[in-house]
């Protein structure tokens, strides 16, 4: 994962400082007993009780419109939780400036962007990612547009 102020790319932000923030993150190991071992321990310390697979390619039937709702400027009254299996993807976050913070996430990062925080989501060129998702539940994950 990689994470800097959008306006100056050369001023990284380390996960300590993006943690202040709210905004959590892990290495997801590759072996699968482990992976989910660190999985489960991340549910049960943080109330997530479902999860699911989405995955975006640029095969995938209108990819264009599906984008389109995710990189508007949003919130969502839970947490977006998300542990990229394959390819990568790119979170713009609001900080408490209201200043973007750029996080590129891509296989084997595990991202979570607290509730209410504003945010947007593009796919990098490659145009692919395949994510778990955890919920606490999905009545509070509709985004809520700025």
């Amino acid at each position: 994962m990689k994470a800097y102020r959008l306006e100056d790319p050369a001023q990284t932000i380390g996960a300590d400082d993006l943690a202040r923030r709210g905004i959590l993150s892990w290495s997801v190991p590759d072996e699968e007993n482990e992976r989910a071992g660190m999985i489960d321990r991340i549910k049960r310390e943080h109330g997530y009780v479902d999860e699911d697979f989405g995955e975006l390619a640029s095969e995938t039937p209108n990819l264009d419109v599906i984008c389109a709702k995710f990189d508007k400027e949003h919130f969502h009254t839970e947490d977006e939780v998300r542990a990229v299996m394959e390819g990568a993807g790119i979170f713009d976050v609001r900080d408490e400036g209201d200043q973007w913070i750029r996080i590129e996430v891509s296989k084997g990062d595990m991202i979570v962007i607290p509730a209410n925080t504003f945010h947007r989501f593009y796919l990098t060129d490659a145009k692919h990612i395949r994510c778990m998702r955890l919920f606490a539940n999905h009545d509070g994950w509709a985004p809520l547009y700025r």
